[in-house]
């Protein structure tokens, strides 16, 4: 069996080696490349899909196109990837480059012409194949921090064109980019009871197990006790030279008495698997300890490309005298490991008493379809929209939903309905369908018909309706009203809402739309006066910002500028 898992091992190394060319790409930055986030490393809600590179706490470096080929897609979004460029290649792959400050003045030409056409500064563009040519080396943009970003760095994908896979671009080579010589790192192991009468060292609930450092450099778990059916859960991470953050672990295989039991490896997956990210972890414990241990194994749906394989789903079945010994091996993509052995012994002894569970009328399957009215609240629950079966706690009171709670994760959208046909029309005209956010109200885009209001969502707790009467703020404008602006390049103002949030925004100068960049971080919008047409003498800055009700601020200035 060893050597068949040693040849399965050089088998897959070779044909990865193959598949994906080491040497046709180049770095997309000209500085020492450092990891900020690895490929598949647990994100909220998703898995990371490309690599994040530092660019020394700076925005502004130099970014360069990879490989010959055409620009055929940019996007420019206050969220998600900010301003980015994708690029196809000859040979099947397209390099993505996120978070950027700007492009080159070629490419941003094309996408000012865009901006200025749509009245928009989020566009989205699909140049032709001979539109935007690229040679290996090319500038194309420069670094920056625009949209999800949590600060300046530099995301950077490979997929395959065909069929948008995203593949760790460290297949490519850019792993010899970077030093590393450290193997990844255990925070906590967890034991979990996973069937009725099931416990770990005499209790019914998860139980944490200590480790010790062995001479050979492996680790050697205390013995665990057990019976009935449990699991494993671990709480890991990758370091590397010169890398003060924690990333992601790239491959962990457990195996039970020697065979194979649960496997996992981010080498490549597709953007439906990333929503099952929230299986893939302890979500309760995430939610309420902000603690991500990663469950080895899982339920009834998962992320094949990702998880390989499993044996009985990862669940272990104590049920008999023998022991067994578990055993996790992680290993980064430079292939440096860290060994657990864990010790498994039956044990008969009555465990102490477990918290019953609590028991409601609505039992989910969550392979079914669900429905449940009461009091004209409705709630439509696709299959598939949980990840198990559980007790939801469902309730109408007052004319507010109460659907569970967030400590079980949700996949799908689900359809939320309030009937609203005995409400005066005028009182329906700000109203929408709100739910709770800790103290909050938070704002759900509600479409709305003569006798019913309806969302769809992926949020659970307090539902209820709510009213948004107050128009956005325009605030700390970076100018002062009649002043002279010969020395500056920006015009700035910030904009906020406390309730239904931003819904559009417009900017004119003399009479003509002007290109504002949102800053969603800040919440400012920037307008770059090289781009507008002003005139010599007195100019007339306007600005229209409406909220998700229809509730408008008009904000107006004058400024001086004679060149």
């Amino acid at each position: 069996m060893r050597i068949l898992i040693v040849f399965l091992f050089v088998f897959n190394v070779v044909f990865a080696q193959e598949k994906y060319p080491k040497d046709y790409f180049r770095s997309p930055l000209d500085i020492p490349l450092a990891i900020a986030g690895s490929f598949g490393e647990l994100r909220p809600n998703h898995f990371h899909s490309g690599i994040d590179f530092r660019t020394q706490k700076k925005e502004g470096f130099p970014v360069y196109a990879t490989a010959d080929g055409f620009v055929s897609r940019i996007k420019i979004s206050t969220g998600g990837y900010g301003k980015s460029i994708y690029i196809d290649h000859p040979n099947g792959f397209t390099t993505v480059y996120g978070h950027l400050q700007r492009a080159v003045p070629a490419i941003q030409n094309i996408l000012n012409a865009e901006h200025y056409s749509k009245k928009s500064y989020e566009i989205e563009i699909f140049p032709k194949p001979n539109e935007i040519l690229v040679k290996k080396g090319d500038l194309i943009a420069y670094s920056g921090n625009t949209g999800n970003s949590g600060g300046p760095h530099l995301h950077f994908e490979i997929r395959d064109t065909k069929s948008e896979k995203i593949i760790n671009p460290l297949f490519f080579g850019y792993d010899s980019s970077y030093i590393d010589t450290k193997a990844p790192q255990i925070s906590e192991i967890l034991v979990y009871p996973l069937s009725y009468g099931a416990q770990v060292n005499g209790s019914p609930n998860p139980v944490a197990i200590s480790l010790s450092l062995q001479k050979d450099g492996t680790y050697l778990s205390s013995k665990i006790s057990a019976r009935g059916k449990i699991g494993f859960g671990i709480n890991a991470y990758d370091i590397s030279e010169n890398n003060y953050g924690k990333n992601g672990v790239f491959k962990l295989n457990a195996c039970l008495n020697g065979m194979p039991y649960y496997n996992y490896e981010f080498d490549s997956f597709s953007f439906d698997e990333t929503k099952y990210i929230n299986d893939f972890i302890d979500y309760p414990r995430y939610k309420f300890q902000n603690q991500r241990f990663q469950k080895l194994f899982v339920g009834n749906m998962y992320a094949n490309n990702i998880i390989k394989n499993t044996k009985n789903n990862g669940v272990i079945d104590i049920s008999s005298n023998f022991t067994m010994n578990y055993k996790i091996v992680l290993q980064d993509f430079h292939g440096n490991e860290t060994i657990v052995n864990i010790p498994i012994s039956y044990d008969n002894l009555p465990s102490r008493d477990a918290s019953e569970a609590l028991k409601t009328a609505y039992f989910l399957k969550a392979r079914n379809e669900n429905n449940y009215v009461k009091e004209g609240i409705s709630v439509f629950i696709p299959a598939n929209t949980f990840y198990e079966d559980f007790y939801l706690k469902f309730d109408v009171k007052n004319n507010e939903l109460l659907l569970h709670d967030d400590s079980v994760a949700v996949s799908e959208y689900m359809t939320i309905t309030f009937d609203v046909s005995k409400m005066v029309a005028s009182d329906k005209e700000k109203m929408f369908i709100a739910n709770l956010d800790g103290l909050k109200n938070e704002y759900n885009t509600t479409l709305k018909n003569d006798s019913l209001f309806t969302i769809k969502t992926k949020k659970l707790g307090k539902f209820f309706l709510s009213k948004d009467t107050i128009a956005p703020l325009v605030l700390k404008p970076n100018f002062i009203d009649g002043a002279n602006l010969d020395k500056q390049q920006t015009l700035k103002v910030s904009i906020t809402d406390d309730l239904s949030g931003i819904a559009s925004y417009n900017a004119y100068l003399n009479g003509k739309w002007i290109l504002m960049e949102y800053e969603s971080k800040l919440k400012r919008l920037t307008h770059y006066l090289s781009d507008s047409v002003y005139i010599n003498g007195n100019n007339k800055f306007l600005i229209i910002v409406k909220d998700n009700l229809g509730n408008s601020t008009t904000f107006e200035s004058n400024f001086n500028k004679t060149k």
